[in-house]
């Protein structure tokens, strides 16, 4: 059997599918030998019987491999080129635009965003390459390196209009920073696989955490997406049967708390002044329709209805809005191109989040599975928020983006780097079973 099992494997040239590969078939060929030992066959006999009925080793083990090896997501790739490309094209046309407004103090330039977008394009090949089981062994170190720099941003943030973008000369934005704690986080939860209400207490606290961080920035907007994102992950997670507990119970106490928090939250902060007062007055003027007290949102309303089905509207974004080449580029598109444009992009977009979760739900590994969902959450979560944003059906409560079309170099690598790790997932669909044990790295003891 040994002999056979060893043939067979080297046929397999993936080597991190052989010891499953093995596994497996140990398991079958067991299961045969004490069939034919029940029916009254030795060990040695039923052994050969058992290998027999396997049939050539090298054929096998060549139809093995045809199953058991990495493989890519072509269909996803092809779309990100497409997406890519157009985004170009549209920044392109923007900055030539953008010139004919003399004092514009924000830089529209379609050649940086082309480089942000192949810089994007550089991690996301490199994160799908990465081994995402790699990521999964380092998660709690990677978790607890964001949670730093969220929490020291708190500190020592550089804040526009109240909301902290980055640390002090640390030219990296922590809203993106703490979207990418998403996908880690479901290999967080991984960590405690098959543990009890202690285990599911622990995973809850790394929820809860950059949520309370995310609030102290203060950016409403980033912990109300951080914390539906993971509480999806998680809700997975225990329904999975990945903690030892009590599912309905766990699961709607979960979603009773997590939905009832922010609510308190927010009418806690807005009540007792613990939010910026410019926050308060947004509030306020999206709840009363004041133009006074929120013009950009009044402004936003007043674009998306003077906008035509196909052709630009009657009045222009460009000098009228700031960001309209990042946080408000929908409007952009749907006043200067038409709603026909801005409906495109929105169905590109949604091609993109459903293969995302196709990709993470059709995952047979159970760890790529809530990760890929992670990032679903977060792609599916800011497309949501930036264009009802952008209709003027929210208020400007927080920093938000389109994925792949806004500008920002930070938010734009962060994306790609979520589709280098749905990449890294599907490359290992047929090479990891549902489950796969990951040994946490654990910082090392000093020695005496």
């Amino acid at each position: 059997m040994e002999e056979y099992l060893e043939k067979l494997l080297t046929q397999i040239r993936c080597k991190k599918a052989r010891p499953f590969v093995e596994e497996e078939l140990r398991g079958h060929m067991e299961d045969q030998v004490s069939d034919y030992m029940a029916a009254g066959m030795d060990r040695s006999r039923a052994k050969e019987c058992a290998v027999k009925d396997m049939g050539d080793p090298v054929e096998t083990g060549i139809s093995l491999d045809r199953i058991h090896r990495p493989r890519a997501a072509w269909g996803l790739i092809l779309l990100i080129v497409v997406i890519s490309l157009t985004a170009v094209v549209i920044h392109g046309l923007m900055g030539m635009e953008s010139e004919t407004f003399s004092g514009n103090r924000f830089s529209v330039n379609g050649m940086n965003f082309a480089v942000d977008v192949l810089a994007g394009i550089g991690v996301m090949l490199f994160i799908c390459f990465i081994d995402y089981t790699t990521i999964a062994r380092y998660a709690k170190f990677i978790a607890a390196a964001i949670l730093a720099l969220c929490f020291t941003a708190g500190v020592y943030g550089v804040q526009i209009c109240g909301i902290t973008y980055y640390i002090k000369n640390v030219r990296l934005s922590i809203f993106a920073l703490m979207l990418f704690y998403v996908p880690v986080y479901g290999a967080v939860l991984y960590q405690y696989y098959h543990t009890g209400y202690r285990g599911f207490a622990r995973a809850v606290l790394w929820m809860v955490l950059p949520v309370f961080g995310a609030l102290r920035l203060p950016n409403l907007m980033l912990s109300a997406v951080l914390l539906v994102s993971m509480m999806v992950q998680i809700t997975i997670a225990v329904s999975k049967g990945w903690f030892l507990v009590s599912k309905k119970k766990v699961i709607a106490g979960l979603w009773f708390a997590g939905a009832g928090l922010p609510v308190f939250s927010l009418a806690f902060s807005y009540m007792f002044s613990f939010m910026a007062e410019y926050q308060r007055e947004r509030i306020r003027a999206f709840l009363t329709n004041s133009k006074s007290a929120d013009n950009i949102t009044s402004v936003l309303r007043s674009l998306t209805e003077s906008g035509r089905l196909v052709g630009k509207g009657t009045k222009d974004v460009i000098g009228v809005i700031p960001g309209f080449d990042s946080d408000y580029i929908f409007t952009y598109l749907t006043a200067g191109y038409g709603m026909l444009a801005g409906v495109l992009v929105l169905c590109i977009l949604t091609a993109v989040i459903f293969m995302i979760f196709g990709v993470s739900v059709r995952q047979k590994n159970q760890l790529g599975m809530v990760m890929g969902c992670g990032c679903g959450m977060v792609f599916l979560l800011n497309t949501v928020i930036n264009v009802m944003e952008n209709m003027g059906w929210l208020p400007l409560v927080g920093q938000t983006f389109l994925p792949f079309f806004s500008a920002g170099a930070s938010c734009l690598v962060m994306s790609y780097g979520m589709i280098g790790m749905i990449l890294s997932i599907y490359r290992y669909k047929d090479v990891y079973p549902g489950h796969v044990k990951i040994t946490p790295v654990k910082r090392k003891q000093p020695v005496e």
